[in-house]
């Protein structure tokens, strides 16, 4: 895996920008692969080719087009490939439902904060998940 790399899918051009300024501000020397929706990620990760080029975390959000954060995860979960890869969910969603099917993965959702300071909190979290080998 790279270490230190995250691929992070999300459709909000804003939200991405704020995550790496906040990567930024606090020393956080992390290289964040861009990617709009879930087909990217699996395009992303057929293509690395082999384990060592793999991210040491996946961010996705679950509303995206073409192919939501929901799918996505249980694309990677279910791939015997792939499966290993640290992966977080971070949206605007807190539905219940959208909880359940996280858990039935074991994937941590986080509900993306109202305001910076929160949102400067749960970034430092997700990065927890990195894999670091």
């Amino acid at each position: 895996m790279l270490k230190n790399t995250i691929l992070w899918a999300d459709d909000d051009a804003d939200d991405l920008m704020l995550m790496k300024e906040i990567l930024l501000k606090n020393n956080r020397h992390f290289q964040i692969i861009e990617v709009r929706n879930g087909q990217e990620v699996m395009d992303y990760l057929q293509n690395a080719g082999q384990k060592a080029a793999y991210p040491s975390l996946i961010i996705l959000d679950i509303n995206m087009p073409i192919m939501d954060g929901k799918e996505t995860l249980s694309r990677i979960k279910q791939s015997e490939e792939f499966k290993d890869i640290p992966l977080v969910i971070f949206t605007t969603s807190n539905s219940e439902l959208d909880k359940l099917y996280c858990r039935k993965y074991q994937v941590e959702m986080i509900t993306k904060p109202p305001n910076y300071k929160s949102l400067e909190k749960a970034v430092l979290k997700l990065i927890s998940y990195c894999k670091h080998e």
